[in-house]
């Protein structure tokens, strides 16, 4: 985890600088912008205006009180990170004057920082899914639990989306603010190639001690992630940024998180080959030295969502009926829905089970899973699958459906596509509190609904296990 953190600080550093000069519009007749490094350094969305130190420490701040959590909430069966942020949130508001200023001066600064990298902690669940037990094992059985994925996912979009505009009086926003497209890592730009040198090198020295050095190991596989996160971050935006309707539509397609975890795994891969090692014990070695260290730093991200709410917390007061409608859609079509559909569709039991937590994001996923007394390794997977497709197609799907107010956008998007979906509404700052109190409030009840007795029964019946 240091070294993880180190990267972020380093690369935070670089966020400062001047910021690049504005690119001239191109003439009516030019030919079709092709996507260049140019536009993508161009498209980085900078905060020059913070000091370095303030948001390293803010960051800082956030991980020194997940840590706390842990210790508090332990024994309590609440997830930690979820009660840590409604107690900071409470906090906070308790301070008055007090939280304000933490707030503004070492929370938000820390808060941005760590949501500028939250997606990349999603990745090793993706590169670690070979580990996995098969929860299929035809082709058919594939097919229909992709359908049931993508299917859900439309629906819970659709129904929370709607119910959430029917408590919005809101009028619609302009057709701009709804379309800034996929928030950038600005600080990773200078750092990619350092990020890369160093994969190339813990690769080298893995090869040369065949796997058996954990340092030169947890530099590759650090380093790697990292990189091809912000690769497919640049790329994606420079993709978008081109006049070119096929680079555009590769650009909404693809996801970064899922460059990362292709590209991770193919670098643990061939590590393993020219070293002479199994891949199996390879992509092991990734979840030890560097899935779980970057997974750990979720629970920083939710604490740095719940100061996102707090920000904006006089909005969701205002709000509070669509949230509470919201939250009751996204449960029941989140949970007890997929449950339906995935009996519909007649999946293996393993299969149902794995896919009920599919619109929670991880860390509460786990929760539920531990509840129902299934493994949780394939239902984080399929987390993330729901929350890449879920952020990739998400904004324009809710924009053709209607939804242009930054209330059922931000709500349809946290109760729908969780932590990943809440982290792309980077790019709709107005939406983005909603999406976290959304994904905060359906993923606790989810937790809940899988732990009482009587509600846990009643989703085993309708799931048919």
């Amino acid at each position: 985890m240091r070294l993880a953190l180190a990267c972020l600080a380093i690369a935070s550093g670089h966020a400062f600088r001047a910021p690049t000069s504005t690119l001239r519009p191109t003439r009516s007749w030019a030919a079709p912008k092709r996507p260049t490094t140019a536009l993508a350094v161009a498209a980085d969305a900078g905060a020059s205006d913070r000091q370095l130190g303030v948001r390293v420490g803010g960051a800082l701040a956030l991980c020194g009180l997940d840590e706390l959590c842990r210790v508090a909430f332990r024994g309590t069966g609440l997830p930690h990170s979820l009660a840590g942020g409604a107690a900071l949130v409470a906090a906070l508001v308790a301070g008055r004057g007090a939280g304000e200023r933490a707030h503004a001066a070492v929370l938000a600064p820390g808060a941005a920082l760590v949501l500028a990298w939250m997606p990349v902690f999603f990745a090793p669940s993706l590169v670690a899914l070979p580990l996995a037990a098969p929860v299929v094992s035809s082709p058919a059985d594939a097919a229909r639990l992709a359908a049931v994925v993508v299917g859900g996912l439309a629906l819970s979009l659709a129904s929370t989306a709607w119910i959430a505009g029917r408590f919005d009086g809101a009028p619609p926003a302009p057709q701009q603010a709804v379309a800034a497209g996929r928030p950038g890592v600005a600080f990773g730009t200078p750092l990619r190639a350092p990020l890369w040198v160093l994969a190339a090198a813990g690769a080298a020295g893995a090869v040369a001690t065949e796997l058996r050095a954990p340092l030169p190991l947890r530099a590759c596989f650090v380093g790697a992630t990292l990189a091809s996160f912000v690769s497919g971050t640049r790329l994606t935006k420079a993709l978008a940024a081109s006049d070119a309707k096929a680079f555009k539509v590769a650009a909404k397609a693809l996801h970064p998180v899922a460059v990362c975890a292709v590209t991770t795994s193919a670098v643990a891969r061939l590590v393993a080959r020219l070293a002479g090692a199994d891949a199996a014990g390879a992509l092991r070695a990734y979840v030890a030295l560097c899935g779980a260290p970057l997974q750990r730093l979720l629970g920083p991200s939710v604490l740095a969502l719940a100061v996102g709410v707090y920000g904006r917390r006089r909005d969701v007061a205002a709000n509070w009926k669509a949230v509470a409608a919201t939250t009751a859609a996204g449960v029941g079509v989140g949970l007890y829905g997929t449950a339906l559909l995935a009996r519909a569709a007649g999946l293996p039991p393993a299969a149902r089970l794995a896919l009920l937590p599919r619109c929670i994001t991880s860390p509460l996923a786990i929760a539920v899973c531990t509840s129902l007394g299934e493994d949780h390794a394939a239902a984080v997977a399929l987390v993330v699958v729901t929350g890449v497709l879920g952020a990739a197609g998400g904004p324009p799907a809710l924009t053709a459906l209607g939804a242009t107010k930054p209330l059922p956008r931000g709500l349809a998007m946290g109760a729908a596509a969780h932590g990943i979906g809440t982290a792309q509404m980077g790019s709709e700052p107005e939406a983005q509190p909603f999406a976290a109190i959304a994904m905060s409030l359906v993923g606790a009840a989810s937790v809940v609904a899988a732990s009482l007795p009587p509600t846990r029964a009643a989703l085993r019946a309708v799931a048919g296990v």
